[in-house]
């Protein structure tokens, strides 16, 4: 492999489980997706640590975790203020060691370390920028 060549495909193991969607107003987002043959999945839940209120939906298409800021929390704000709604893919991944690893073949940056998750139960997640802006988000399995 040419040395600025990266890895085409993600390793092994890793399952996709949603889209992350930034909201401002997450019941009128909720209402819209709703209306696009969506519904809940699970309970709603807020997440001191991330600053965030969610909820999953399932439907017509993949799952989308709905998210918005708790109040006095900025952790949205970028993408809400560059009007980026859909901000990350998440993926089960079976080594949240070997994920981050591999990220970092691909020169992303972890913008959050392992850190546990009300959403998950407390199994762990991270995030990881890729140079494109686009995040990435491992799921402990």
């Amino acid at each position: 492999m040419a040395p600025d060549a990266l890895p085409e495909s993600l390793p092994k193991g890793f399952e996709f489980h949603h889209l992350g969607y930034a909201c401002a107003d997450l019941a009128k987002d909720q209402a819209q997706f709703e209306r696009l043959g969506y519904a809940v999945e699970g309970q709603a839940f807020e997440d001191p640590v991330q600053g965030i209120a969610g909820v999953f939906l399932t439907g017509a298409g993949p799952r989308v975790e709905l998210l918005q800021n708790l109040p006095g929390s900025t952790t949205l704000k970028p993408w809400l203020e560059q009007g980026t709604r859909i901000y990350h893919f998440a993926y089960l991944v079976p080594d949240m060691a070997a994920a981050l690893a591999w990220a970092r073949t691909q020169r992303a940056v972890t913008t959050v370390q392992p850190v546990p998750a009300v959403a998950f139960g407390g199994r762990h997640i991270a995030f990881v920028m890729l140079r494109t802006g686009f995040m990435l988000e491992f799921i402990e399995k």
